[in-house]
């Protein structure tokens, strides 16, 4: 059944209705659709002699080929008549200037047939690449650098798109470097046709390497110098490009503006100095926001989130998170303080409270903690943290209280072709903590874990997806170790086919009481079926155990994949291989794993 509908808005509402006089007319238009499709049809064009891109040169440049089997006649002889020029054209783009080719039209009553026989000849290669800069970009090492990947074109087949990319690279490094007055004094592609080469010729004058002047940044919420701590350019840098694209992407990963625009004014350059005017709107003081959702291996969760951004004008800022789930409920606050850099450097004190009910055990968790955090600017972050803890724990028919300072570090990398949906990239956390026995803590221990996930192209469209955990803990006694520090395997990031940290070495009685070590393996597979759903398959392996009860468990199982415009949904149905509570387990989860 067809329904149409208008769209009327009206006082700012937007409301559909359905049209009794389009009803009405519902053959008509299924009519004219037909029509239309019948008038789209495409006539046949046949292209021999040449393949590649020289043959999909032609097929682009040909206006005959926009044509149909509904276009008049007199059309399709002009267009046929004018092919000789464009095929010339097309050729020549490519490197073939000495090409001959043979044509026909026929007409029958349902279309019409254009044929080309194209014997190309031999295509025209690069003989030389003169390339002259001249100014103060002369002895500019990235200017000699490009200048002799240039040259290196000598030997080449000849594409005149590849000349026009060599002139846009050295007016885009020249931009780059502040050469902004730069201009060809000679750009010239010479082709002689006898010899079947070419020789390219690009004079190019730099001028004067300009440098910022002043920088004037208009806002009104903020220390104006603690704003330009976020800025890595500086009066009386040279001009640079990538330098003002670091500048935006800086003050809008700071958290508090809303809006970053950033006017370098050329035309009001003097003496070499361009001056910059930085315009930021700030966001709301205050967000808040709450969320509800569901995953298989803590149920459904509710969530409330706070953020007070500007505590002082020196930055300071308040974030306060709520999770709820009948599994793991956290709330927590946490007060940052921007350091010298702060694009990289923060401190911050924080308190939180998490409460855990798990098949395995329970445990109620209260932390004091003080952490320091640097991004290098190879991508890799490094937080460096002190945690004051109490623990009251129930696991194995046995509760126990502890209490430990525990100082450690966390070192993270995250790199990914793609934010909502990477085929390509991977993520690299390091973890590495201990405590020791004292009046202040309860137990001695030290313990490692390394996390890994790796994303690459798989077998045609599809992307392949592997995983690894690795984790130790010295500890001694292990049952002075709150749950918080032992390792448990099972769940939607760990060993799917299990529950949620349903696995792990267990005591007397059958009860799962978590291990000293870790290892856990992942290899899946992700094949596109339609634009925004792929489907999975998957196998994984591993379990947590003590160093002299080592059973690795293996699940398998299919996913489904939605690719939705705010992130990543995973749907699996994995079986255990081994012995299990259940036979079977669907896991629900969101987000990305990059």
């Amino acid at each position: 059944m067809l329904s149409l509908f208008f769209a009327n808005r009206r006082a700012g509402r937007f409301s559909l209705r359905r049209s009794p006089v389009l009803n009405r007319n519902i053959f008509l238009a299924l009519t004219l659709l037909l029509v239309t499709e019948v008038e789209e049809t495409r006539a046949d064009i046949e292209i021999t002699g040449v393949d590649g891109l020289p043959k999909d040169n032609v097929l682009l440049t040909l206006s005959l080929n926009k044509e149909t089997c509904a276009s008049p006649e007199w059309k399709i002889k002009q267009f046929f008549a004018q092919a000789d020029s464009e095929i010339d054209q097309a050729l020549r783009a490519v490197g073939y200037y000495r090409a001959h080719w043979e044509k026909s039209l026929t007409f029958n009553p349902d279309c019409w047939r254009a044929a080309f026989n194209i014997a190309p000849g031999r295509q025209t290669v690069i003989e030389a690449v003169n390339i002259n800069i001249s100014g103060e970009a002369l002895d500019d090492p990235d200017f000699q650098k490009l200048t002799a990947k240039l040259k290196a074109e000598a030997g080449n087949p000849l594409q005149h798109n590849h000349y026009e990319k060599m002139k846009r690279r050295i007016e885009a490094l020249a931009d780059e470097k502040g050469y902004l007055d730069g201009s060809f004094t000679r750009h010239e592609l010479r082709v002689d046709k006898d010899r079947n080469s070419a020789v390219v010729t690009l004079d190019y004058h730099s001028g004067k390497r300009l440098q910022f002047g002043t920088i004037t940044i208009e806002q009104d919420k903020l220390d104006p110098e603690f704003v330009r701590k976020y800025l890595p350019i500086t009066t009386g840098d040279y001009y640079s490009g990538p330098q003002l694209a670091k500048t935006y992407t800086a003050l809008s990963n700071s958290g508090y503006f809303k809006t970053v625009a950033i006017d370098p004014d050329v035309d009001a350059s003097h003496n070499g100095k361009v001056p910059v005017n930085i315009i930021l709107k700030s966001k709301p003081k205050y967000h808040y926001s709450t969320g509800l959702g569901f995953d298989t291996d803590i149920g459904p969760l509710l969530s409330g989130n706070f953020i007070n951004r500007r505590i002082n004008t020196r930055g300071h800022y308040l974030t306060a998170n709520l999770d709820l789930s009948p599994v793991q409920s956290t709330a927590d606050v946490e007060y940052n303080i921007p350091l010298d850099n702060p694009a990289t450097d923060s401190f911050s004190v924080g308190a939180g409270l998490k409460r855990e009910d798990t098949d395995s055990y329970r445990s109620f968790l209260a932390k004091l903690s003080g952490r320091l955090k640097h991004a290098y600017p190879n991508g890799w972050k490094q937080t460096l943290a002190l945690d004051y803890s109490y623990e009251d724990y129930t696991t194995g028919g046995t509760s126990e209280q502890t209490v430990l300072l525990v100082p450690n570090a966390s070192w993270l990398r995250s790199v990914s072709d793609n934010l909502l949906r990477p085929t390509r990239g991977y993520r690299v956390q390091a973890d590495v903590g201990g405590s020791h026995k004292s009046l202040i803590s309860s137990v001695s221990f030290l313990q490692g874990l390394v996390s890994a996930t790796w994303l690459q192209p798989g077998f045609g469209s599809g992307t392949l997806i592997t995983r690894a955990d690795l984790g130790a803990t010295l500890v001694d006694p292990f049952n002075k170790l709150p749950t918080t520090y032992r390792f448990y395997a099972g769940g939607i990031n760990s060993v799917r086919g299990y529950a949620y940290r349903e696995l792990g070495p267990i005591d007397a009685t059958g009860e799962v009481v978590g291990g000293q070590y870790l290892s856990t393996f992942s290899l899946e597979y992700e094949q596109p079926v339609l634009p925004d759903w792929s489907a999975a398959l998957f196998v994984d392996t591993g379990n947590a155990f003590n160093s002299t009860d080592i059973q690795l468990k293996t699940g398998v199982g299919l996913g489904v994949r939605w690719f939705s415009p705010i992130g990543p949904v995973r749907l699996d149905f994995a079986i255990p291989l081994d012995e299990s509570k259940s036979s079977f387990q669907i896991h629900f989860a969101t987000g990305s794993r990059l």
